[in-house]
């Protein structure tokens, strides 16, 4: 990473180079905007040697069009379509983490295969991207019945901190486009198509379906589902010719085999329907799990199996940040120059291989143009010095070359001008203790920012009222990226930050976390009430002192608290009524509960485990027994991954 040049692309900063495909090369780079702004994208970029081929860059169009029309927590995010120096380039959300087939060899190699659970959750995500992308619309309401076509291990990342994307709609098909629907087409991985789109039929949403069903299988028996030369392969994978996974696997769940199997049929009318109904019966699945699987969860396991890559990729980032912020605008505007020269040098390149004879001729006539340009320069320069004209005036015209012009004839000799007199002028003084915390801070250096900060104070104690709010921020800040992962340590910076802010409700919340997560729900209820004094409009509040009654069993007072969140309409506004129905379920208020998952549905039609608990409550609202009260307690619904996992995604 080190040797690689970084250069500019538009408003591009190019970092490095993550790899190269078969037609395009993807990079690391970061745009920077006003007041400090960075964001860190991945840019993908055609190879020079296939701008010329229409119909892939037409591919690699479509897939910029189709992609940019996706917004899904599962989906990698594309922000950017353009064409700079004669190529077409993707900008597109930069993934800290690792595909399938990546993760599989690393936890084959370290012995410690992927917990049936999370292929289980894994799977998941992954329906309810494509369960989303099968049944998006256009702009018009039209829909696009667009499939993904492609997916295979390369093409599921899996972040380091448990988050599931789908990758490369490079090859995705739109039903409108009939160019790409013809029967006899045959695009994508082999050994993860469907039978119809391996004997090159015409292909529907079902076809996912399949393949998404072979990344489950091969996440659970931990084996290839069809391998072999392509040729054989391909054979199989017409007949859907593969072991069964209850084979492999005797002691396979029932309702996960069944799953499997509904998925892998080689007959698409036999198959699943939709990814929503798969996703429904990976659901049910999950249910009989005594922990339900979590992107926290997940997370930990990427971060014991990726340790030493992701202390390396930290570390690279770390030089590049301390090496980018540090170019000069002279600097800049030279690298912007070596950037120019590099793309010109590439486009001749790439000119010479495609077009030779026009490449040659094209030199000559610039040749020709320079040693015109040059003669002209030469006869001007003559003509000036043999003017007798007034001495040049710096301060009438300023100087904009590194050269010292010769002194024009007098009869007074002026006085000539030094070399340095393009000299950028004085060195900036150094910052200040006080504007190097500022911009630690900014760039989000907590810790370096704190001690800085804490140097200013210790020096100049009056600077503590002015300065204290960012202190106390810089603080929390700093807290904020070990919550959850080492809350004992994450204490002392919030205790810290309301001792300098007291008023400071974030402060107030953390420390509510820290001692929930450490089960001392007493003080947790005094934190999270403080909260509420300094803002009873704070819906989080009332939605952790929800989970914190529930967990002490007193159901009354948790229904309160999710009443108030609801009342407040937060952004999971969803998930607080679910929560709502569990506790009124648990007091026996089923047609409360029923009430509040309709709601819940309502709010979010995409909510799954909302529908299949409307459903489910019911069927039983004539008999809520004691036996279907135990049965949603054993499943954790409210008291595991869904309370305290909201907390974390709104407020980690």
């Amino acid at each position: 990473m080190s040797n690689f040049e970084r250069i500019r692309f538009g408003k591009y900063l190019i970092l490095d180079k993550i790899a190269t495909g078969g037609m395009a090369e993807l990079y690391r780079a970061k745009i920077t905007s006003v007041e400090g702004f960075e964001k860190l994208v991945a840019i993908k970029k055609i190879l020079p040697t296939f701008t010329q081929d229409k119909n892939l860059v037409n591919m690699f169009i479509d897939e910029a069009k189709l992609a940019a029309m996706l917004s899904h927590q599962n989906i990698v995010q594309i922000y950017d379509l353009g064409s700079l120096e004669g190529t077409y380039f993707i900008a597109m959300e930069y993934i800290h983490g690792k595909d399938l087939r990546v993760i599989g060899h690393k936890a084959e190699n370290r012995n410690r295969p992927l917990p049936l659970e999370y292929a289980i959750y894994i799977t998941c995500r992954i329906c309810s991207g494509l369960d989303y992308s099968h049944n998006l619309k256009d702009f018009q309401g039209n829909p696009l019945k667009l499939i993904h076509s492609d997916i295979s291990p390369q093409n599921i990342l899996v972040t380091y901190e448990g988050e599931i994307k789908i990758v490369d709609f490079g090859i995705a098909k739109a039903a409108k486009k009939t160019s790409d629907t013809e029967e006899g087409l045959i695009r994508g991985k082999v050994a993860y198509m469907s039978p119809e789109q391996a004997a090159g039929k015409t292909i529907d949403q079902r076809s996912d379906i399949f393949s998404s069903g072979i990344l489950l299988y091969e996440m659970v028996t931990g084996k290839r589902m069809f391998d072999g030369s392509d040729l054989k392969i391909l054979n199989r994978v017409r007949q859907a010719d593969f072991q069964p996974p209850e084979e492999i696997i005797p002691d396979l769940q029932p309702k996960l085999t069944e799953v499997l199997h509904g998925a892998l049929t080689r007959s698409p009318s036999r198959r699943y329907k939709s990814c929503a109904d798969m996703l429904a019966d990976l659901e049910q699945c999950l249910s009989f799990f005594p922990v339900r699987p979590s992107a926290e969860g997940l997370s930990l396991y990427m971060k014991d199996l990726f340790a030493e890559e992701i202390a390396a990729e930290a570390s690279a980032l770390q030089q590049i940040d301390a090496q980018t912020p540090s170019l000069t605008p002279k600097e800049r505007i030279l690298l912007e120059e070596k950037t120019q020269t590099r793309q010109i040098t590439e486009k001749a390149t790439a000119l010479a291989a495609n077009e030779p004879e026009l490449a040659r001729k094209r030199q000559k006539l610039w040749l020709g143009t320079w040693a015109v340009a040059m003669a002209l320069m030469a006869t001007f320069f003559a003509f000036l010095f043999q003017e007798q004209s007034v001495p040049y005036s710096t301060q009438e015209k300023p100087v904009e070359s590194a050269q010292t012009l010769p002194a024009p004839p007098s009869s007074e000799a002026a006085p000539a001008l030094p070399a340095t007199t393009i000299a950028e002028g004085p060195a900036s003084p150094k910052p200040t203790r006080l504007e190097q915390a500022m911009e630690a801070l900014r760039k989000e250096r907590f810790a370096e920012a704190t001690a800085l900060f804490e140097e200013v104070f210790a020096s100049e104690p009056g600077m503590m009222e002015k300065h204290g709010t960012t202190y106390a921020q810089a603080l929390l800040d700093g807290a904020a990226g070990i919550l959850d992962t080492n809350p004992q340590q994450a204490e002392p910076l919030i205790q810290q930050a309301i001792n300098v802010d007291p008023q400071n409700v974030k402060a107030h919340f953390y420390l509510g976390k820290v001692r929930t997560s450490a089960k001392d729900y007493v003080r947790a209820i005094q934190a999270y009430d403080r909260v509420i004094d300094l803002d009873p409009q704070f819906p989080d509040a009332f939605f952790n002192l929800g989970f914190i009654y529930y967990s002490t069993r007193d159901f009354a007072k948790a229904e309160e608290m999710f009443q108030k969140a609801v009342a407040l309409h937060p952004s999971y506004l969803d998930e607080a009524y679910f929560n709502l129905a569990m506790v009124q379920n648990l007091q026996g208020k089923h047609e409360e509960s029923i009430l509040s998952l309709e709601r819940a549905v309502e709010v979010n039609p995409d909510n799954e485990r909302a529908k299949k608990y409307l459903l489910r409550f019911k069927r039983t609202s004539q008999n809520c027994s004691e036996t279907n009260q135990i049965e949603i307690e054993k499943l954790g619904i409210a008291r595991s991954s869904i309370a305290l996992d909201l907390c974390r995604l709104h407020h980690g």
